[in-house]
């Protein structure tokens, strides 16, 4: 008795042994059909890893910080957004009176102050620097690789001392050791190296190369940043990291900080320039949520329709197994006439099943080994962490967990449907196979219409992406983009600037030339208002809202290509001594002055601007521009000049008209660069077309990868009403003979068979629409100009699916037309 489960077990894993050695010796007689099935799974499952491993490495894989998950952003944020910025009197304020907190860190949240010119040695480079507190690496349980981080006395004494990132240590100092201790310039100032961050620490920015006091950014001194009286007070130009308290939910936090910072407004209800938070919330968020917000959605949509993919793969692979279950009748039927039980030959189909599966999970790996290097080679930048995405451990395992949960999608139902063979019916038969019967003729239709849903729902999302693409490029910018060449030169001297234009305008092509202190401001406008407007009231804070100021110098509007509504543009007449004056667009014409003339008219602006705290006077309205990106609406916009905008003006981002190509204007550009100042560093260099473009990079990726899923799905829904059709063509050979015989014509023939195939794909259509429906409104937010109910699309992908499946359907109809009734008669 005691020897019984031994040799039970024994007998088990012998027959587990003789299934799988049956398996491969079926599979290697059966090639065509194991290499259809190999490839129908291997380019799902490898689509489907590759996808994985991307959002693994952006959304899933833990951050490289002590401790992750109780670190936080916090700060005030539109509604309609998610830039946090706080001032640094509230962060004073909240460092000294929270609970829940072990620490508080402050950094600048604007890119532009942090972009700093490094020199090392010959080298001179426009980088992102990280301008921090001295607590933020102990915030962010980070410690160098190599060296020492900034004190708080190096802090508060302005200490020019640098903590390098990984990336710039390998390039200017090939990673040696000895590179602490030595010198580089960051905006003409001497920093001395002392330490060097791990190759993975790269916040706040993927783009950060070093770290400095953040006493020691330009602007610290140049716009009274310490002056608790003014930018601290009002602008909301930073961004504040914490380490929650071991134990503290976010819920808590968020509402401990709420109850503090609605103190601190309290307390400065009587500034005032105090900062207009009417309209914005205070958040509390994650740091991996919010570093990842921007990508979230998009790579959680594209994963879930590589995922459909996926489920067709299996259910085509399903079809196909059933059909050859059908064909398998009487090897079937004979097993189990030799005392085979329905359990041994549900085993025996599963084990085939996984065989294939573990093969296409191989296939997969390997094939998700290349699609992962073309999907971020072809990635839009700023997506952070997207370049650590690999093919490693993690994904491997899933990898193989998606194809054993493969085999059993595509394996299960056609192992339980053939252990259902009747050995005596079969046997008694003439031929080789079992003329299938109508519940497995009812099975595989289901399995065609399941395809076609699924493919409808995945064409209908890539339908609406590829209409709002088009929507995007077909909206108007305000301004013309054609033959137009931008560069951003940086320079502290404004009359480098005007020197600058004047040379570009002598270049032979050159139609026109001006510069701008920010071309594109792609980050969400903040809340602002005019102080004074003359004739009105001052606006209240609480119905403020996006209003950007900008300076121009030379012929920016005409380089542009932007139309002026009414006025006239800046000339050299407006200079530091004459009337304030200021050019601004319809939006804010209408804001401030609806069914008024807008010229003539007197405003202040939001800022204290010191000894030219006077009113501004507007000479022009200019049609408005989506310089906050083509799919905003565009935002209000004040121009001033910045000849009248003081000694510390700069106008970075030049804008140069040509008559011909733009690009063959570089080298003159440069040249005319150097022969003013040769320490300034050109960057972004490009055609104003390829700027936009650039900007449309994510729209256009995950239009093309949802696009292409669709694509493959489709591909992959013809292949199984094709071989659905034409299996049953030649099960139904000695009926179409039968018919034929009878005179029956051809075009009756081929009208059934396209009937039957047809049929299928219009139940499989409108059982997609049903599910598209419902998940396309996911997509809402990745849309521009368009519902997510869009007639057009919805009916451009019913004329798609209905013609692919009437081509599927067309050849095995066709063959069904050529059946000779004699040779149809005879079969079997």
């Amino acid at each position: 008795m005691s020897q019984q489960p031994q040799r039970a077990h024994g007998l088990s894993l012998d027959a587990r042994w003789r299934d799988l050695r049956y398996s491969l010796g079926a599979l290697r007689r059966n090639r065509g059909f194991t290499l259809i099935v190999l490839m129908t799974m291997g380019l799902g499952i490898g689509a489907t890893v590759a996808m994985f491993s991307l959002v693994y490495a952006v959304l899933l894989r833990p951050l490289p910080y002590k401790d992750p998950s109780r670190l936080v952003l916090l700060g005030n944020a539109d509604q309609r957004s998610t830039v946090f910025g706080t001032t640094y009197t509230d962060y004073q304020d909240w460092k000294a009176t929270n609970h829940t907190f072990d620490d508080l860190a402050i950094y600048y949240r604007n890119s532009g102050w942090s972009q700093v010119l490094l020199t090392s040695g010959e080298d001179r480079v426009l980088v992102q620097g990280g301008f921090v507190s001295a607590n933020f690496f102990s915030v962010m349980g980070m410690s160098p690789l190599v060296g020492r981080v900034f004190t708080a006395d190096e802090e508060n004494s302005r200490n020019p001392v640098v903590v390098l990132s990984f990336a710039i240590w390998e390039k200017q100092f090939a990673a040696s050791p000895a590179a602490i201790g030595n010198f580089i310039d960051i905006d003409s100032t001497r920093f001395q190296v002392i330490g060097v961050m791990p190759k993975s620490f790269r916040f706040p920015d993927e783009n950060i190369q070093f770290w400095a006091p953040i006493t020691t950014n330009r602007y610290w001194s140049e716009h009274a940043i310490a002056d608790t009286t003014h930018a601290p007070g009002f602008y909301l130009r930073w961004n504040v990291v914490g380490r929650l308290k071991e134990g503290t939910n976010l819920r808590t936090a968020q509402a401990e900080m709420t109850l503090v910072e609605r103190h601190v407004r309290e307390q400065e209800t009587d500034q005032p320039q105090g900062p207009a938070f009417n309209g914005l919330v205070f958040k509390v968020e994650p740091v991996g949520t919010k570093l990842t917000a921007s990508a979230r959605l998009a790579l959680l949509i594209l994963l879930g329709a590589v995922s459909f993919v996926l489920l067709i793969a299996c259910t085509n692979v399903a079809n196909l197994i059933l059909a050859r279950g059908t064909a398998r009748g009487r090897e079937m039927a004979i097993r189990r006439a030799l005392g085979a039980t329905r359990a041994a030959l549900i085993w025996q189909l599963l084990t085939e099943s996984i065989v294939l599966s573990t093969l296409a999970g191989c296939l997969g790996v390997l094939l998700s080994h290349f699609a992962v290097k073309l999907f971020v080679a072809f990635a839009p930048k700023g997506i952070p962490r997207l370049d650590e995405a690999s093919i490693d451990p993690v994904v491997v395992s899933f990898a193989f967990g998606i194809a054993l949960l493969s085999a059993l999608l595509f394996g299960a139902f056609p192992a339980w449907k053939s252990s259902r063979s009747l050995p005596n019916s079969i046997l008694k038969g003439s031929g080789s196979t079992l003329t299938i019967s109508r519940r497995g003729k009812y099975a595989g239709a289901a399995l065609v219409i399941a395809e076609f849903a699924l493919s409808t729902v995945l064409l209908s999302g890539a339908g609406l992406l590829v209409r709002s693409f088009l929507a995007v490029y077909a909206v108007d910018a305000g301004f013309r983009a054609d033959h137009v060449l931008t560069f951003h030169v940086n320079d502290r001297d404004p009359d480098f600037y005007k020197h600058l234009l004047e040379q570009i305008r002598q270049l032979p092509g050159v139609r026109a030339a001006g510069a701008t202190s920010e071309l594109f401001e792609l980050e969400q406008p903040m809340m602002n208002g005019f102080r004074s407007v003359e004739g009105h009231e001052a606006e209240p804070r609480d119905h403020w809202s996006s209003l950007t100021w900008s300076g121009v110098s030379g012929d920016y509007f005409q380089s542009m290509g932007v139309p002026l509504v009414k006025g006239r543009f800046f000339s050299d007449s407006d200079n530091a001594g004459s009337m304030l004056v200021a050019i601004v667009d319809e939006s804010l014409a209408r804001r401030y002055w609806p069914n008024e003339d807008p010229l003539g008219k007197h405003f202040k602006g939001q800022d204290p601007r010191g000894k030219n705290d006077d009113w501004l006077t507007v000479i022009g309205v200019v049609k408005d521009m989506r310089t906050h990106g083509l799919e905003r609406e565009p935002t209000p916009h004040v121009y001033e000049w910045a000849a009248q905008s003081g000694p510390t003006a700069s106008t970075p981002d030049i804008v140069v008209r040509t008559s011909n190509d733009p690009l063959a204007l570089a080298a003159s550009v440069r040249r005319a660069v150097r022969s003013i100042n040769s320490r300034p560093v050109i960057t972004s260099m490009a055609t104003l077309n390829q700027e936009i473009d650039g900007q449309l990079w994510f729209r256009r990726f995950q239009t093309w990868l949802l696009g292409l899923f669709a694509a493959i799905a489709l591909v992959l829904a013809c292949l199984g009403i094709y071989g659905l059709m034409q299996y049953s063509v030649i099960q139904r050979t000695r009926e179409i003979g039968i018919r034929m015989a009878l005179g029956a014509e051809t075009k009756q023939v081929l009208r059934m068979i396209l009937k039957q195939g047809v049929m299928l794909g219009v139940i499989g259509l409108s059982s997609g629409f049903v599910g598209a429906l419902l998940l396309t409104r996911f997509l809402s937010s990745m849309l521009f100009g368009i519902t997510p109910t869009d007639p057009v699309t919805f009916v451009g992908i019913s004329i798609v699916l209905l013609l692919s499946a009437i081509a599927a359907t067309l050849i095995p109809a066709r063959c069904a037309t050529r059946v000779n009734p004699l040779v149809a008669l005879r079969y079997e």
